[in-house]
């Protein structure tokens, strides 16, 4: 690593780390976006109960440009966002994947899911798979997260994640603040030698 590098500088520049995809878990395929998944990210990302701790919802024309930029993004980095597609349906459910924090050099997992999908502990399994794929491939030496503390459903995800809360970030209004959680490759080591 060069000298004040940051670990998001080194791995965006490296034109040889890339998750290989797709990323299959016991009932989860978690695939690059194609076209098709549109339709279902507009549903997703339109949606007010599913998008209250993500930012609120989108227009139907945001969200359709969101599945591009997430395309794009991972097709020019080799990491990202993925779709989550189970895999007794054909369509995708939602998303997941690893990516820049905004404002920060982190690295964040996040996700999120068609309301039909929720406590099914999808979630819980997509996520895990990216943080799993990401730390063996990237090289990360930490992974993050933010959520609203009123989010008890995702905090629940990060804490099975191992994820702990570390601090405090920006929010988005009306909120004033988001929850850092972080997990270190240690304790991710840590944990895949006690499962192993």
């Amino acid at each position: 690593m060069n000298s004040g590098e940051s670990e998001l500088e080194r791995i965006t520049r490296s034109s040889k780390l890339r998750l290989p995809v797709p990323i299959i878990t016991p009932r989860l395929e978690l695939r690059t976006f194609v076209d098709s998944d549109a339709d279902s990210i507009v549903r997703l990302l339109t949606n007010s109960v599913a998008t209250q701790f993500i930012g609120g919802n989108l227009s139907a024309e945001a969200a359709a440009k969101l599945v591009g930029r997430m395309s794009e993004a991972f097709r020019t980095r080799g990491w990202g966002t993925l779709a989550v597609v189970p895999k007794d349906r054909s369509t995708c459910v939602g998303y997941c994947g690893v990516r820049p924090l905004a404002q920060t050099t982190d690295v964040e997992i996040a996700f999120a899911l068609d309301p039909s999908c929720w406590n099914l502990g999808y979630a819980t399994e997509a996520a895990r798979a990216c943080i799993d794929v990401s730390f063996e491939t990237l090289g990360l030496g930490s992974i993050v997260a933010t959520v609203y503390p009123d989010n008890t459903a995702s905090c629940r995800v990060l804490t099975k994640l191992g994820l702990v809360p570390c601090g405090r970030v920006f929010g988005i209004w009306p909120r004033e603040y988001a929850l850092l959680y972080r997990i270190d490759r240690s304790v991710w080591e840590a944990g895949r030698a006690i499962t192993n």
